[in-house]
């Protein structure tokens, strides 16, 4: 399978060529080649342990259990290795999913108030940390919140009350180091579906919202809409709506159209999910089963904590789209080899990310 690096070396020299030149217009004589990934980095939860629970008690051993799996992951050593991995591909433009500001906080059981709320992970700042230090050059080109929950009370066994609070982001992550005549973005979109599931809890519904981000975005003066989002993962009839609600809202373009997503709708194994089935239908090409159509691809999943020895990925539902005149040539996985888990034993996330070389033909 191609790897991007080369390509994305290419690029470098390209480019070194091209800010020598007078005429930044001399690029439109080169096809629109570039490089887009998509990157779900793993919130550290799946909140499976408060999904279904009955009781107050369950719902609070619950939260505190969410909290704990998510300190297991260690989110700043995970994002130094997404940081890493990011580098080595050098895209231009990186959908990433499941990255979150983690709060905790003190709980008073007898007053039921939470205390000062402390930022314990801010997972998009260091990403951006890690990449920068790495020689990266990439700024946040669009940001939308998924979820946020506000402070919630738990508790931790025996007698540890806790609260927890988290912002759970979408992220367009555009590179800043490259001429205008070889890349350059405008027209940052966001937005929240109106589709979304509903959670039932003992402390009440609990909405949880999924989002998109969008830019339009120019390669070598050849220009296209890039989407990234998120699909609903609990609800199949909530997922294939939000899908509807994509491509007749945010992925309506003259342009021709990349969509680089965790969608959770499962292109392999059999059966297909019928949201993946419905973007087939509507004329949506997946890169991956193009390039190779005899290869599983698989994206998903490592265990939630991220520490399984051996790899656990089983489906594909992370995904890269496209509709108009978008040629992919070259595509491949990051994150599935052993040999890219932390000196602690952790896989970067528990999907594996999806990077793409694609040539656009928008003019």
């Amino acid at each position: 399978m191609k790897s991007s690096i080369a390509r994305a070396l290419m690029m470098v020299s390209i480019a070194a060529v091209l800010q020598a030149m007078t005429v930044p217009a001399t690029a439109q004589s080169f096809p629109g080649v570039g490089i887009v990934m998509t990157y779900n980095v793993n919130e550290g939860t799946d909140f499976e342990q408060v999904v279904g629970t009955a009781s107050l008690q369950d719902f609070l051993l619950g939260v505190g259990q969410v909290i704990t799996q998510v300190q297991g992951t260690n989110p700043p050593e995970r994002m130094r290795a997404v940081a890493g991995q990011i580098i080595a591909a050098q895209p231009e433009l990186l959908s990433i999913q499941e990255i979150d500001q983690w709060y905790t906080g003190t709980f008073d059981p007898v007053a039921g108030t939470c205390g000062t709320m402390t930022l314990e992970y801010d997972m998009v700042q260091e990403l951006l940390t890690d990449v920068k230090a790495r020689g990266g050059h990439y700024t946040i080109a669009a940001q939308v919140p998924q979820y946020v929950f506000p402070p919630t009370p738990g508790l931790i066994p025996p007698t540890d009350y806790i609260c927890v609070a988290v912002n759970d982001y979408n992220i367009i992550l555009a590179r800043t180091d490259l001429p205008s005549a070889v890349f350059q973005w405008s027209n940052p979109q966001t937005g929240q579906f109106v589709n979304e599931l509903v959670l039932p809890t003992p402390i009440g519904s609990v909405p949880l919202p999924r989002s998109w981000a969008s830019v339009d975005a120019q390669f070598f003066g050849h220009p296209f809409h890039f989407i990234n989002t998120h699909l609903e993962s609990f609800d199949p009839n909530i997922r294939e709506l939000q899908g509807g609600e994509l491509r007749s809202g945010p992925a309506v373009s003259s342009l021709p159209v990349i969509i680089a997503m965790d969608s959770n709708a499962q292109a392999f194994p059999l059966p297909k999910d019928p949201t993946y089935v419905d973007f087939r239908a509507a004329g949506y090409n997946d890169v991956w089963s193009r390039l190779f159509p005899k290869v599983a691809g698989l994206t998903c999943c490592q265990s939630e904590p991220d520490n399984n020895s051996v790899s656990q990925l089983y489906q594909r539902i992370d995904l890269i789209l496209t509709l108009g005149r978008v040629d992919p040539f070259g595509a491949s996985l990051i994150g599935t080899d052993p040999k890219s888990r932390t000196k602690d034993g952790l896989w970067p996330s528990d999907h594996a990310a999806l990077v793409a070389d694609v040539i656009v033909r928008g003019k």
